[in-house]
């Protein structure tokens, strides 16, 4: 039930919309399938991971959700006042230069260390996504909290307390005359041997989520990223989950593989 709270407290953060938690498990499991049938190796050599939701999502998390488990899981870290004054450190916002950094209210600091607007459209109709942002975040857990919450949110033991996570923003537009419940991603390929899938080393915001006909949301995934591949990752491969409408019919199989470079 813990590991519940911390990851709906994690993806609320860059969701708009409601979810079923049915619906979530339907394709979570569905993405796991599809991945290790890709890619059987996928999950080896998970210990030098990295991880970057904790940072983005936790800091808003405290301020999106009123159940009182979370708001005691949240309780805010103190950033050090010299930390504070540094011309590199951002209190609010979004981090939108090289080598900015901020705090979330578990005790992460996040230095962005790398930033690429992205305008690249994928249409699995009735959705159609397209890709705004991708930015690589170094993440080192001040707290024992702050490592707990992202072995947990993950679902991987292995994070050391230095580690890096990949974010993709994007939208989806449901361009039916139907609601439409997302099926998320089925995995955000890094390299050969190396993917976050719904089973481990992901966070997908979208998944299992509902858009109602005509609109639009802004949504977010968050991957780890293996340390010994940071400094050498330019691009990544997505692969989007097929859609069905609130009845359990199919609108859409799986999308093509897309490759995003930046």
């Amino acid at each position: 039930m813990k590991k519940i709270v911390i990851f709906l407290l994690l993806s609320t953060t860059f969701l708009t919309g409601c979810g079923n938690s049915t619906h979530e498990t339907r394709y979570q499991d569905k993405g796991k399938v599809t991945f290790k049938n890709q890619n059987k190796n996928v999950h080896k050599n998970s210990g030098s991971i990295s991880k970057e939701s904790s940072a983005s999502a936790s800091s808003a998390s405290a301020s999106s959700t009123n159940n009182s488990t979370n708001t005691k899981e949240s309780s805010s870290y103190t950033v050090p006042k010299n930390i504070k004054k540094s011309a590199r450190y951002v209190a609010h916002g979004d981090l939108n230069l090289p080598k900015q950094f901020s705090y979330d209210s578990f005790g992460t600091k996040l230095t962005l260390d790398k930033i690429k607007n992205v305008d690249q459209t994928i249409i699995n109709r009735p959705l159609q996504f397209q890709i705004k942002q991708v930015r690589l975040i170094k993440n080192e857990a001040k707290t024992a909290k702050a490592k707990k919450m992202v072995s947990t949110a993950f679902s991987n033991t292995g994070i050391g307390s230095t580690y890096y996570t990949l974010q993709i923003k994007y939208t989806i537009k449901n361009e039916s005359n139907s609601t439409i419940i997302v099926g998320g991603l089925n995995y955000v390929k890094l390299s050969a041997n190396y993917a976050g899938t719904p089973i481990s080393n992901m966070v997908d915001s979208s998944a299992g989520k509902q858009i109602r006909a005509g609109k639009t949301i802004n949504t977010t995934v968050v991957t780890l990223v293996p340390n010994n591949l940071a400094n050498r990752l330019h691009s990544c491969s997505i692969q989007f989950s097929s859609t069905y409408s609130i009845s359990g019919k199919s609108f859409s199989k799986d999308s093509l593989v897309t490759k995003i470079p930046f």
